[in-house]
């Protein structure tokens, strides 16, 4: 019977990081949450959209665009990173109308990887 001698473990475990190290890495600026929720149909058109991320943002360089289903911008305001929680970025809209909206965002985080994505929603 072969016995694991400490060089043995730290082979392994060396290994075990080294595969898991890829799919750790494409986790930074990852979209946890968003209100309204990609592919949500909404009674009552929101005045706020909130975003959040699983790591703190970089305010300067993270941004949000909402446009209406012809790709017409409709948000005006520039997003904002939640003071009170930097994970979060919220941008002000005006009153939408019915129909469906899509956001486009692009953040960078704390430890300066940028990541950018886009997700729909509906207004009844």
């Amino acid at each position: 019977m072969k016995t694991f001698t400490r060089k043995h473990f730290m082979g392994i475990a060396t290994t075990a990081v080294i595969a898991f190290m890829p799919a750790a890495a494409f986790a930074h600026g990852k979209l946890e949450s968003a209100v309204p929720a990609s592919g949500a149909t909404v009674d009552a058109a929101p005045d706020t959209l909130r975003l959040t991320f699983d790591e703190d943002l970089e305010s300067a360089f993270s941004a949000v665009k909402v446009t209406d289903a012809n790709g017409t911008a409709v948000s005006k305001e520039k997003a904002k990173v939640d003071a009170a929680n930097p994970r979060v970025l919220t941008i002000a809209v005006p009153k939408l109308s019915p129909g469906s909206y899509s956001v486009q965002w692009a953040v960078m985080t704390h430890d300066s990887h940028k990541t950018k994505g886009a997700y729909g929603f509906r207004v009844k």
